[in-house]
């Protein structure tokens, strides 16, 4: 009998002890992050600098005609970081990102300064995107999986010295 009970103790201990350790993950919500790093000294005045995002495309090349379209369109093709009324942080050597997106395959990822309070694609430009250090003309692109957070997709901004504007 003693050794019934020492038994059926131990086998409770086990389970309560166990916490949920059979349960499966969380899900993770998809996505990539990364640093953008901002060249020293290369912060324009406040009154040319209205916004800043992050935006992925799944389209590339890209122009005027297609930004809009992508934006707010069904099925939406380019998303931005964080939000309409939210931004980048200004003035800073380098800020840390987490970018929620659906899973796709994004063709050109980078970073885009609003200069003018007007709503036109002429108040935009790109300046920095996430390339390949073989090929820093061209966009890497990246694909995200359901469930995956993509680590390391890490930019330079130079505001300068932009790249070659897209549109």
């Amino acid at each position: 009998m003693f050794a019934r009970k020492g038994f059926l103790f131990v086998v409770a201990v086990v389970l309560i002890s166990c916490e949920g350790g059979l349960e499966p993950l969380p899900p993770v919500e998809p996505g990539f992050s990364g640093t953008i790093r901002f060249a020293s000294n290369s912060w324009p005045p406040v009154d040319s600098l209205v916004n800043l995002w992050l935006f992925a495309s799944q389209i590339y090349p890209l122009d005027s005609t297609k930004v809009f379209p992508g934006l707010f369109g069904q099925p939406q093709t380019i998303f931005y970081y964080p939000t309409d009324s939210a931004r980048i942080a200004f003035n800073v050597d380098s800020v840390s990102y987490s970018f929620p997106v659906p899973p796709a395959t994004y063709r050109y990822i980078g970073v885009v300064q609003r200069f003018r309070n007007d709503l036109n694609i002429r108040s935009f430009r790109v300046v920095g995107f996430y390339y390949s250090p073989s090929k820093p003309d061209q966009p890497r692109f990246i694909t995200i999986l359901d469930g995956e957070q993509v680590a390391g997709i890490d930019m330079s901004v130079d505001f300068y010295n932009p790249p070659v504007q897209p549109f």
